[in-house]
Formats: structure tokens, sequence, C-alpha cells
């Protein structure tokens, strides 16, 4: 076979470092595109337009995406879907906007990258996943971590509930995580993503109309909206499924391990973020116990990992 040249081949060696470099930077990105329209617009408000304007992406990505016949929906099928989806972004990518209200950017970033350490624990707990001594090691280290973070946090800037809401969101995430696992196995990721997306936003809807919030953006946010939406939520997935077609099992969990610094940098160069030692430090534990848990190690040391998704 004829090898590519020019900028096929340049593209060839370039595209899976891009792939990933784009992932990388836009799930940073969220919380600091956010920070300045958060006493702007509800975070229940944003965290619909993010999805819809995402799910707008995704739908032609998933159409376009070759596959083998679909495995048909049951009403099961259905309705695990959409609890997954509000689950996803009604419980704890809502809370994870609350937490953006209410916290710095850079520790509601530091917060939701702890999330495959509670995946772990929570494959463990509902799926009977193997905790070898190197999870359990991991896990004790990133909580350590994430624990640091919440109980120190920088004085007239991040809150006690937005704090608080930021763990809800870890942890809601981590188990709509382990809860598509099966299902995600059966109709793959990127079908289960957009028909919980979907669904997530249509209950989302009605919700935000009887709470009587207003769902209509004023004109000069809709900039940030688009970003969050077409860019994080909308490329920045299709980029990642990309990227997980093309890695080896369990490695793209490590973009949570890079979101944290990057989210941090891009905090302090846009927002002005001064990074406290209490928040670097609990940073360098979450890090850690993610890098160690994906540290090759004997084969019967530790079970099988869980595909993360990303917020």
């Amino acid at each position: 076979m004829q090898e590519p040249v020019g900028w096929r081949a340049w593209w060839a060696r370039g595209r899976l470092p891009f792939l990933l470099a784009f992932t990388v930077v836009a799930f940073s990105a969220i919380e600091v595109v956010a920070n300045p329209i958060r006493h702007r617009l509800e975070p229940a408000v944003m965290t619909f337009w993010r999805f819809l304007l995402g799910v707008a992406c995704l739908v032609p990505a998933w159409l376009a995406a070759p596959r083998r016949e679909p495995a048909r929906l049951s009403l099961g099928d259905l309705l695990r879907l959409w609890g997954l989806g509000g689950l996803n972004i009604i419980v704890a990518m809502g809370a994870h906007a609350v937490c953006i209200k209410f916290a710095k950017a850079s520790t509601a970033a530091i917060l939701i990258a702890a999330n495959p350490l509670a995946t772990n624990l929570f494959a463990w707990l509902l799926l009977g996943e193997p905790m070898g001594w190197r999870r359990l090691v991991a896990l004790l280290i990133g909580f350590a971590g994430v624990t640091l973070v919440a109980a120190r946090p920088t004085p007239g800037a991040d809150t006690p509930f937005g704090i608080a809401m930021g763990l809800v969101g870890l942890t809601g995430f981590a188990l709509y995580t382990v809860l598509s696992k099966g299902i995600v196995q059966r109709l793959g990721s990127l079908r289960v993503t957009v028909l919980s997306f979907t669904l997530g936003v249509a209950t989302y809807l009605p919700i935000l109309l009887w709470l009587d919030l207003p769902v209509r953006p004023p004109a000069d946010l809709w900039p940030r909206l688009l970003v969050l939406g077409v860019v994080v939520s909308g490329l920045g997935y299709i980029t990642f499924f990309k990227a997980l077609a093309a890695l080896p099992a369990g490695r793209t969990s490590l973009l949570f391990f890079c979101k944290p610094p990057v989210a941090i940098g891009l905090a302090w160069a846009f927002l002005g973020e001064q990074p406290v030692p209490a928040a670097l430090a609990g940073t360098v534990l979450v890090m850690f116990g993610i890098a160690f848990d994906r540290t090759p190690g004997p084969p019967d040391s530790a079970g099988p990992t869980t595909k993360e998704d990303t917020p």
C-alpha cells in the first residue's frame, strides 16, 4: 500500500495528538468559559443550552458515522437512556454548573476531574469489579486530594455550597459512567451519548418552565454559550470519541489527568485566578491517584477498567 504523502502524511502522524490536545483543551475550558457569565444566567439554564447545542452537533456526527446493524431499542432501553440522561445532565452537570457559580473555575475543574476515582469505587460497589491493592491505594490518594481541595477553600471565592455541589457533580457523573457501562457496550458510546443527551435535554425544558426560569439568554451571552455547546459539548465529544477509537482501552481516562493543570493554567491566564497551595497540593494528589491506577501492574493486581465518559 502506498504511503501517504504531503498533508495526508502530516495528518496521519498528527491526527491522534491533535484529537487529544483539542479534547483536553475543550473539556478544560468549560469552567473558564462559563465563569464570566455565571451570575447572569441560572446554572440550570446554562446547562440546558450547553447540552442542547451539543446534541445539535452530535446528531449529524452520529448519523454520518459508519456502523453495523444497530441493536433494536426496547422500552427498557429507552427508559434507561432517559434515566441516564437525567442523571448526567440534570443532576451531575446541573450540580457542576452550580459549583461553577459558587466556586472558582479551577476548583470546579479539579473536583469534576476526580470522577475516575469515584467511578472505580462505584464499579466495585455496584458492578462487583475487583478492588486490587493498586486501585485501593489510588482511591485513597485521590480522595485525599479531593478532601484537601474541599476542606481548604479559597476565602472569598470558594463557598461551602459551591464545594458541596462540586462533590455532588463528581458523584453523579461517576454513577452515570458506571450505570451506563452495560448499555454502552451493547449500543456504542456515541449512540448512547446522543440518545441520553436528547432525552435529558427534552426532560430539562419542562422543568425549567415549571420553575419559571427565563430560558432565553441575553443576546450578549450567546458567544460563550456557543463555545460551551458547540466546541465543548459538541466538537469536544466528537474528538473524544475519535480518540477513544484509536487508543487502548482505559487510556482515555488520562484526559482527566490532564484537565486540572490545563484548567488551572487557563483560569490563571484568562480569569486571573491565583492557585492556592492547598488546591495545588490537592491537584497533585488527584493526578497521582489517577496515574497510579492506570500504571500497569501485575496481571492480577487490578480488575477490568471502567470506560469513562467526559463532562
